[in-house]
C-alpha cells in the first residue's frame, strides 16, 4: 500500500501516543486540521487507525501484504514459458526476418532435422546484419545465429527469480527452455516480457 509523508508521519505520531485528536495530530505537524482531514480519513478507512468519537485517533496495526511472495518468486518456470519458434539452418535470412515479424517474436531457435537446438536468432541479430550487409539474399540463419554452447539454456523447474537472473546478467531478452539431461531438446522459451506479464497478472490478482 502507498502512504505519503505526512501519512507515515501522522502514523508514527500515533505509535508514539495514543489516542491524538485531530487538533494534536495537525500541532505536531504545524499543519492545520483540515490540511490532514483526507489523511485521517484514508487511514482510518484502511484500519490503520482506529477512530475514537471525542477522544481522538489511536494507531491499530499496519495492513498485511495480500502478496505471496514465495508465489510471486519461487514458483517454476512452467506455467509461463511460451511456444518457440523453429527454423532451420538452411533457411534464408529473408524468411527469417519474415517469419519474425509475422509471428511478433522476438527470436527465433535454429535447429536441426533431429530436433536438435543448434543456435538462436534475435531480432537484434538480424537488424544488425540487415543494416550492415547489402547482400543479404544469399545468407541463410547457419550464418548470423549465435550457436551452442554459446547460448545458456534454462529447464522448467528452474525458479522465476533464477531464471530473471539470468536474463539480466547475460542481457538477453529470451533464454531456450529445454527438457531436463537434454540442453538441446527444446520445449518452449522464456522472455523479458513474459515475466513481465506474469508479475502484472500477479499483481491483478492481489489488488482485486
Amino acid at each position: 500500500m502507498y502512504l505519503t509523508k505526512r501519512q507515515k508521519q501522522i502514523i508514527e505520531l500515533t505509535k508514539e501516543k495514543s489516542p491524538m485528536t485531530s487538533e494534536q495530530i495537525a500541532e505536531k505537524l504545524d499543519l492545520r486540521v483540515p490540511t490532514i482531514r483526507g489523511d485521517l480519513r484514508l487511514l482510518t478507512a484502511t484500519e490503520i487507525l482506529k477512530s475514537r468519537p471525542k477522544v481522538g485517533y489511536e494507531f491499530s496495526e499496519m495492513p498485511k501484504s495480500g502478496i505471496n511472495f514465495d508465489e510471486l518468486y519461487n514458483s517454476d518456470i512452467s506455467n509461463v514459458i511460451k511456444k518457440p519458434i523453429f527454423v532451420q539452418a538452411n533457411t534464408t535470412l529473408q524468411e527469417c526476418v519474415n517469419i519474425l515479424f509475422l509471428k511478433d517474436s522476438g527470436s527465433l531457435y535454429v535447429i536441426d532435422d533431429k530436433q536438435n537446438l543448434l543456435g538462436l536468432i534475435s531480432r537484434k541479430d538480424l537488424l544488425s546484419v540487415t543494416v550492415n550487409n547489402t547482400d543479404t539474399e544469399s545468407m541463410v540463419a547457419s550464418m548470423v545465429m549465435t550457436r551452442m554452447p554459446n547460448l545458456v539454456t534454462v529447464t522448467s523447474d528452474m525458479s522465476i527469480i533464477e531464471v530473471g537472473k539470468l536474463l539480466f546478467k547475460h542481457e538477453v531478452d529470451s533464454l531456450p527452455v529445454t527438457k531436463k539431461g537434454h540442453p538441446r531438446q527444446v520445449v518452449g522459451k522464456i522472455t523479458k516480457n513474459r515475466l513481465f506479464e506474469y508479475f502484472i497478472e500477479l499483481g491483478i490478482k492481489y489488488t482485486e
